[in-house]
């Protein structure tokens, strides 16, 4: 394994920012963004590019881990391995330049000797695996000379007030933290829980997104996007409820677009594949009627809907947070409650909850800019303060004093919580395969 100083270019993070979604959102290796300099010494004996792997799964992580990836491509080779994702998902965060695995199971690939092979790895996994990612680096560090380093994250909303999945992270070496909110509950928890503060980095939701667009407040919108969220509401009677007002806001508006962004991508798998019970869109099928020349389905990726659309409206999501970065109005429905239970305890203060009805007479909340302040904005030392934490860990592994991988959930105290490998899971996923295939016919 390779050894050096930090990786992230702090001077080329506004060009970042700016020009990530040019070239199909992929920026070119050679323009752009500048290498920094590796600081001499002894650790560059070692030449040639290190190595970083993306080891995620399905869909939303892959974004987060290519697009956290993307400030590493200067000075990294970068493999990202994945379970399935779509290919327009692939084009848009993949670059040519990257090599790809896909894989159908991860345990060959965390019981291996593969992870040890990088110098960093960025867990995109959801939090169980990302717990199973640790555990197995730390329970074969002693049959490598060092490890590698290790930085996870969140992909998209953590509810307030919930431990686990942080918990779940315990042990990586940099925990990229979503906002403000969330880092003073996780400092809190580390107090709490007597741990180390050091890994914790405010990131921000990290996405490719356009620079934001001036948009007046009082215009009326054209192209209205609504987001599904899968299992939100999970009943076909509030289902129904969310198919007939979506039909009579487009019926009232006649000249506006209306675009339904499905999180079922057909065949391909996503985060939340196995949660969904009723389809939304046959739901719809079976009772509205007409159906309203202005609605659209749509299964293309939000970074390509997003940036023509007015207003976006969604249960609870990460592409509020995303449209909001964007300078889009957003608002967040109240229909159905507001709770756990809906994933949307994260915009209490916001003052962008609204009732469909609400939103059929144009009442379209604006965003509290305190709320905003503590949620939403990505601080611009973040690439400095992971490459300040990198280059402190860099160095102890260089001395050969790199603490072990330690992660709160040992498999002695809490021996339930890890997750186990399924049996008969090959039976598990023709199952799968037969029910989707079951749903797609109808």
């Amino acid at each position: 394994m390779r050894h050096s100083s930090p990786l992230l270019d702090h001077r080329a993070f506004r060009i970042a920012e700016h020009d990530m979604l040019k070239n199909n959102g992929i920026v070119d290796t050679n323009k752009g963004l500048e290498a920094i300099a590796v600081a001499p010494g002894p650790i560059e004996k070692n030449k040639g590019k290190r190595k970083l792997l993306v080891l995620s799964d399905l869909d939303s992580r892959v974004k987060w881990g290519a697009s956290l990836a993307a400030y590493f491509q200067n000075s990294c080779e970068i493999t990202i391995m994945f379970e399935e994702i779509p290919a327009s998902l692939r084009k848009k965060y993949i670059p040519s330049s990257y090599i790809e695995k896909q894989y159908k199971d991860l345990d060959p690939i965390l019981n291996g000797p593969l992870l040890f092979e990088y110098d960093y790895i960025i867990v995109a996994l959801g939090g169980r695996q990302v717990l199973k990612a640790l555990s197995a680096i730390a329970d074969r560090r002693h049959e490598f000379p060092t490890r590698p380093l290790i930085i996870a994250g969140f992909n998209g909303l953590v509810e307030p007030g919930d431990s686990h999945g942080f918990l779940c992270r315990q042990g990586a070496d940099v925990i990229c933290v979503n906002s403000k909110r969330d880092m003073t509950f996780f400092r809190q928890l580390s107090k709490e829980f007597q741990l180390d503060e050091a890994p914790l980095v405010l990131t921000g939701y990290l996405r490719k997104n356009d620079p934001p667009d001036a948009q007046p407040e009082n215009r009326p919108p054209k192209s209205v996007l609504f987001v599904e969220q899968v299992g939100r509401p999970s009943y076909p009677r509030p289902k129904t409820h969310l198919a007939h007002q979506l039909a009579a806001y487009a019926r009232a508006h006649p000249t506006r677009n209306i675009v339904i962004k499905l999180r079922d991508a057909g065949w391909v798998r996503h985060t939340n594949s196995e949660s969904e019970r009723y389809s939304f869109k046959k739901i719809w099928n079976r009772t509205v009627k007409p159906h309203p020349p202005n609605v659209v389905f749509s299964k293309e990726s939000v970074e390509d809907i997003l940036p023509k659309m007015d207003l976006c409206i969604s249960i609870a999501s990460t592409v509020i947070f995303e449209a909001l970065s964007m300078g889009k109005r957003v608002a967040v429905v109240s229909d159905f409650g507001i709770g756990t239970h809906m994933g949307n305890t994260c915009f209490i203060g916001s003052g962008l909850f609204a009732s469909l009805q609400d939103l059929k007479d144009d009442k379209i909340p604006n965003v509290a800019a305190s709320w905003l302040q503590e949620n939403g904005c990505i601080p611009e030392s973040f690439v400095g303060a992971v490459t300040a934490r990198l280059r402190t860990l860099d160095e102890q592994r260089g001395q050969g004093a790199l603490v072990p991988v330690k992660v709160y959930y040992d498999k002695i105290g809490f021996p339930y919580v890890h997750p186990r490998k399924r049996r008969f899971s090959r039976l598990r996923k023709w199952m799968f395969h037969l029910r989707r295939l079951r749903l797609y016919l109808g």
